[in-house]
């Protein structure tokens, strides 16, 4: 009976952890659809699909802090010694199998917890791209190297500024679901796909941040300070059907942001890109064929005369044609410097690149920026640290590489 009072308490407590990290400024506040904050109409959208257990009819106050520090007060209360109590008694009795970390961010930060389950106050201001992006300094050269590894996959990203991110993919459950991780023997597509960790919170942050009734084609994305800033999101292709995975892709994961006019696009007719708040790259094991890019439609895959996914060319072998089918380009450093004749691709124990090694790259990056296209190294040596500072600093003044790949989004926030 003690045992099952003493669970009971704490699974409680779970649920009013937002609120104790409310306390900055105040409890929740009850909502009326039909009436701004400020006591006037507010547009009111449709049935939500699903309401948090116990926070119906409550929209969040602003908490105060934003960003990493979000992350942090949450990640700390999260690992407070009640929380450790309780994920012992009660780990099968969390929402998401992703951590506890990541329900209780959902819970507090995420977009599902905008409103009440019957309707939806159209409140940018207490969006979660407001609440997690506020006074964030946008990078716009940073990419998430295996952002989906992260404790928050996107959101942490995303509280640090970070404008382009990345997901692996695989074909699973008989070619129905794309799940996310890095190695096949450990997915889980039931929680870890690209719906709930990626297409699904970006639909749901923008759908909060562009529902007023404006007659304007204009989007806002998912930085509260530069919201005309594009993000970036690399899908790799794992699995060996590239052309299933690719029609699963557009067909199950990216029409409904097709469809909100919410994804960057090739014109067809114009020869033009067309930004929007998501711009998606094809990487790894993609299909380059046009014919399945465009469903064998002269017209695109949806018939609208636009492409909606983009490749990640081959930085150290550019052709021409990529100009029409990308936007960005990448290669490792080994391969750009074997690409230009340079017989010792690395010397490990140099602290970094030598002036030879940049001269020899240099000519490389120039043909992509001609071509319209940034550019991205990966597989940069990033240990020790010293080093890899001094090749961060190599990349962008020197080589003026467009996005660095990241792991620690903490150091080069700072950087």
């Amino acid at each position: 009976m003690i045992k099952n009072l003493t669970i009971l308490v704490l699974f409680l407590s779970t649920s009013f952890l937002g609120l104790k990290l409310m306390q900055a400024e105040g409890e929740a506040m009850p909502v009326n659809p039909s009436v701004s904050s400020s006591g006037s109409a507010a547009h009111v959208q449709g049935p939500s699909p699903s309401c948090p257990h116990g926070m119906k009819d409550y929209l969040p106050r602003k908490l105060g802090f934003t960003g990493a520090e979000l992350l942090n007060r949450i990640k700390e209360s999260t690992t407070s010694s009640s929380s450790q109590k309780m994920r012992m008694s009660l780990g099968s009795l969390t929402a998401n199998a992703n951590s506890l970390f990541y329900d209780n961010f959902m819970k507090l930060v995420g977009p599902q917890f905008l409103g009440s389950c019957e309707q939806r106050v159209c409140a940018p201001e207490r969006s979660t791209v407001s609440r997690l992006t506020k006074d964030v300094n946008v990078l716009k050269h940073v990419h998430s190297h295996n952002d989906y590894w992260r404790s928050l996959p996107l959101f942490e990203a995303l509280s640090y500024g970070v404008s382009s991110v990345e997901a692996d993919v695989w074909l699973v459950q008989n070619n129905t679901e794309l799940a996310v991780g890095h190695n096949e023997g450990f997915l889980e597509a039931e929680v870890r796909n690209l719906e709930t960790l990626y297409t699904g919170p970006l639909l749901s942050m923008l759908d909060e941040v562009n529902c007023h009734d404006w007659d304007s084609d204009e989007k806002y994305g998912v930085f509260y300070n530069s919201p005309e800033t594009t993000l970036y999101l690399y899908i790799d292709f794992k699995s060996e059907d590239n052309i299933r995975t690719y029609d699963l892709l557009l067909t199950k994961y990216l029409k409904p942001l097709i469809d909100s006019g919410y994804l960057s696009y090739f014109d067809l007719e114009t020869n033009s890109v067309i930004w929007n708040p998501i711009t998606i790259v094809l990487t790894g094991d993609y299909p380059q064929n046009t014919t399945v890019l465009d469903h064998g439609n002269q017209d695109g895959y949806f018939h609208s005369m636009q492409r909606f996914a983009f490749l990640d060319a081959p930085l150290h072998k550019l052709d021409q044609v990529d100009a029409t089918l990308s936007v960005v380009a990448s290669c490792s450093l080994e391969q750009l410097l074997e690409s230009c004749s340079f017989s010792d691709p690395y010397a490990q124990q140099s602290s970094e690149l030598s002036r030879e090694q940049l001269e020899c790259m240099w000519p490389t990056i120039k043909q992509a920026h001609e071509l319209n296209l940034k550019t991205r190294l990966w597989g940069v040596p990033d240990w020790p640290r010293y080093k890899r500072d001094n090749l961060w600093k190599q990349q962008l003044e020197y080589l003026q590489m467009d996005f660095l790949n990241v792991d620690d989004l903490a150091a080069i926030s700072k950087f």
